[in-house]
């Protein structure tokens, strides 16, 4: 035995942090939040995967976990009860399309909201100082300049004010009859929108009373899958049910398009890379339909990895399981993403994303 517990290194405003999170405390496993700030990423976390993301999670064995939904996955082997990956194979596929779609188009939502609002920078400031010291405002900086490169510009501005808006209605519509995302328990998908609705979206001020006013039901499930509330007694197991549709159909309308884009983009790019190199995390900014506003946005070909890992599980389901998936995702538009698996030579060696040969 390594230890007694587990270290989380986090923070409370991660995006990223924010998924695993409840997994820890859902699963009732014992551990510490270690505050990355600038030196413990650097004296810590980079030496211990060699590169500089957050959240990593160490097992109470010395085990380094980095990259989420392997994170999430890893610690679902390690502690299976209570569970968050649905055994349903069908059922899984739309949780694992849900978390794709999350971290990627999310984050439109995420950083507007944080950096495009003079009114609440003192509050972030003030907020990050007290994790980060004297490294807040650097950090600030470079967050904040990074929006055009995500795509958040003039020009989208309003088509991502009026997708939070759409979503939390869709939400709240989805939490009057039903608990979490797949029903009675938490699951995946309740992990994949925590991240952008927990510390971005409920707990910075503008967004916060946004959702408050709105969607009073999508703050209290919020909290819930914050502080990993246990499944009911009677719990069924997960499911999709009809009120999900409208959000299956907005990763049709959102996501796909530009994950498409970036998919051929980035298989083009890498063509030329040599096998074994460091696969640039990003490749350049390319126009995208962006929320239904054409915008240049930029390349991610981590992004692409994780087109391909979905494409492939899709690929790999049995016939009739595969085929309850198609009649999830056909008619919201999402059967594109799921049916070509991208040709970029990707693969990531430990938390490395690298050339394949």
């Amino acid at each position: 035995m390594y230890r007694s517990y587990w270290k989380l290194y986090a923070v409370p405003m991660s995006f990223f942090s924010a998924k695993v999170r409840p997994v820890l405390r859902y699963k009732k496993i014992p551990h510490v939040e270690v505050w990355a700030d600038a030196k413990v990423i650097r004296e810590e976390i980079l030496p211990k995967t060699g590169v500089r993301f957050i959240p990593v999670v160490e097992t109470d064995a010395g085990e380094v976990l980095q990259d989420t939904p392997r994170m999430i996955e890893r610690i679902e082997t390690l502690h299976p009860f209570p569970q968050v990956l649905p055994a349903d194979p069908a059922v899984r596929m739309v949780a694992e399309v849900i978390q794709d779609f999350c971290d990627d188009a999310f984050v439109l939502l995420a950083m507007h909201y944080r950096w495009s609002f003079p009114e609440q920078r003192q509050w972030i400031i003030d907020d990050w100082t007290g994790v980060f010291g004297n490294s807040a405002m650097r950090f600030v900086g470079q967050m904040s300049g990074a929006l055009p490169f995500l795509g958040i510009t003039e020009k989208t501005i309003r088509a991502i004010e009026d997708f939070y808006d759409q979503m939390l209605d869709l939400l709240e519509s989805h939490f009057l009859e039903h608990r979490f995302l797949l029903g009675d328990s938490l699951t995946l998908a309740d992990l994949a929108f925590i991240g952008a609705f927990y510390p971005h979206l409920s707990r910075d001020p503008v967004p916060g009373r946004i959702m408050r006013e709105r969607s009073p039901r999508v703050m209290a499930w919020v909290h819930e899958v914050n502080d990993a509330a246990p499944p009911s007694p009677w719990a069924e197991p997960p499911e999709v049910h009809e009120t999900l549709h409208p959000i299956l159909a907005e990763i049709g309308r959102v996501f796909v398009p530009m994950q498409m884009a970036v998919s051929a983009f980035v298989t083009d790019a890498v063509s030329a890379l040599a096998a074994g190199e460091e696969a640039p995390r990003v490749l350049g900014m390319i126009e995208q339909n962006v929320l239904g506003v054409h915008e240049q946005r930029i390349a991610s070909a981590y992004s692409v990895w994780r087109h391909q890992r979905t494409a492939r599980r899709y690929a790999a389901l049995p016939a009739g399981e595969r085929t309850v998936v198609d009649e999830i995702f056909g008619p919201a538009g999402v059967l594109p993403y799921l049916q070509a698996i991208p040709a970029a030579r990707l693969e990531m060696d430990r938390f490395i994303l690298k050339i394949a040969a």
